[in-house]
């Protein structure tokens, strides 16, 4: 595979990352789509390239450019000793082989064993169907039809019942099945309901046809971590974005986050690595701190369009990018060759100032005005690592709620027994938010001293906060 088609996949993947990691508050959906985009221009970016329209951009210093536009440059005359030379592999005097073409060999290989695994996987997931399950019950066949209609389900979908105990989850090779575990009769008409919603709206997405696309994406570039990344962020933002569709439906968060938390801790049935299954342990608790803190969220069709036009801006530039011509002195046969990177060129690393971001966001916590306390406050909730703990219990003293609501909230993403007292004073804030945003802290640090005030919670005179502290409770367990 050609190394300039590997570079420039890799960065519009790392482009995708930065824009989705940029979209932390936009819907799930909308990251979806920013992967699902970026999955597709990887995959056609063979064809895309020698179509793309040239963007000549400035090289880099005191790099001369070679025959191709890259590189540096080669003597246009070589000894005639050095070129009637044969090519050797050691002392033994046969040909050598080409590294080239034993890593293109090696890469294709590769991408067949990939694709047959996944082939196999569907085909499985087509086998399950027929071999692993028996039809449903006349009523959740009417249960399904009806969450069908208010979801506004168009495609035709078949609903069957799995002969051991599991994870809801959408099978099958050519036509979508819901396959709902026999512990299912025991659930009340809302749980099924939850569940029906979450599956049909995979069905009405259509993410087996994106998870299809994703795997073909890792099959072509298995060997790039990058695209098995980017294959995993579409998954995660694919299970949230049904999340919101079942919280928009009508389902109670408590109540579909019990439903997730109880199929998680369930002894996990085997089911294809293509089926779209409703609770993986490796995600829950992931999701389960989006659905309990956090209302649901529609995508704009602004944003969508935004984000197509500068997904193709983006696509555009970096595969049609290249390097700006410029003439090389000519030099004598004689004179040294130059460096391929001037000592002048060199980044000096010592110039980096010594305080980082962390401590910027320190001292910003001690401004006079309060949006920039706030702010601060909100970055050092996203910045990973326990050096931001004392920081951020700092805040959580902070005069203003707004300060003392965003410190609650990154002490939620922390496990450290530090700051379990500060957030059994903070669940008696006079500020409802600041409440609510430390019940969900305390459940999810998973500490046994949180449990009476979590209970105490539940009295709350704000509804929010006793809704968070049973939510609370709920990650308690998880935790524990």
């Amino acid at each position: 595979m050609d190394l300039h088609l590997i570079v420039r996949t890799s960065l519009l993947l790392a482009l995708a990352a930065l824009v989705t990691r940029m979209l932390h508050k936009a819907a799930p959906a909308t990251r979806h789509l920013v992967w699902h985009s970026a999955i597709i221009v990887v995959i056609v970016a063979p064809l895309l390239m020698p179509i793309a329209p040239t963007i000549e951009v400035p090289r880099v210093l005191a790099v001369p450019l070679g025959a191709n536009g890259w590189g540096p440059t080669v003597p246009a005359s070589v000894p005639a000793s050095v070129a009637s030379a044969p090519l050797t592999s050691g002392t033994s005097g046969t040909l050598g082989t080409n590294p080239l073409g034993t890593l293109g060999t090696l890469s294709t290989l590769g991408t067949v064993a990939v694709g047959v695994w996944f082939l196999l996987c569907w085909c499985l997931s087509g086998l399950s169907v027929h071999r692993g399950s028996r039809p449903a019950p006349a009523s959740w066949i009417a249960e399904a039809r009806g969450v069908a209609g208010r979801l506004g389900l168009r495609e035709p979908f078949d609903v069957r019942a799995t002969f051991k105990d599991g994870s809801p989850h959408v099978a099958g090779l050519f036509r979508s099945v819901v396959m709902m575990p026999p512990s299912a009769c025991d659930w009340t008409s809302e749980e099924r309901q939850a569940a029906f919603a979450h599956e049909l709206t995979h069905i009405r997405r259509r993410d087996r046809r994106t998870q299809a696309v994703a795997q073909l994406a890792c099959a072509i570039y298995w060997f790039n971590p990058l695209v098995w990344h980017a294959a995993a962020g579409l998954a995660r933002e694919r299970e949230r974005a049904c999340d919101d569709e079942v919280l928009r439906v009508g389902v109670k968060p408590s109540a579909y986050a019990a439903l997730l938390l109880d199929l998680a801790r369930r002894p996990a049935a085997w089911a294809p690595a293509t089926a779209l299954s409703m609770a993986r342990r490796s995600a829950i608790e992931g999701r389960l701190v989006m659905i309990l803190g956090d209302a649901a969220r529609a995508p704009r069709r602004s944003t969508r369009w935004l984000i197509g036009a500068g997904g193709a801006l983006c696509a555009t530039a970096v595969l049609g990018a290249q390097p700006a011509a410029t003439a090389v002195p000519a030099r004598s046969p004689a004179a040294a060759p130059a460096p391929i990177i001037r000592p002048q060129a060199v980044m000096q690393l010592d110039a980096v100032p010594a305080a980082g971001l962390t401590e910027i966001l320190v001292q910003a916590l001690g401004d006079t005005d309060r949006q920039v306390r706030e702010q601060a406050a909100l970055g050092l909730a996203l910045t990973p690592g326990d050096a931001v703990i004392d920081p951020l219990l700092a805040a959580l003293r902070d005069r203003d709620s707004q300060v003392r609501e965003k410190a609650a909230i990154g002490l939620a993403f922390r496990r450290d027994p530090r700051i379990v007292d500060p957030l059994l004073q903070a669940i008696t804030d006079e500020d409802g938010q600041v409440r609510e945003k430390a019940a969900i802290a305390l459940g999810a640090s998973g500490d046994a001293r949180a449990v009476e005030a979590l209970k105490k919670a539940t009295t709350d005179r704000d509804p929010q906060v006793r809704e968070k502290a049973i939510a609370g409770l709920v990650l308690l367990g998880l935790r524990r």
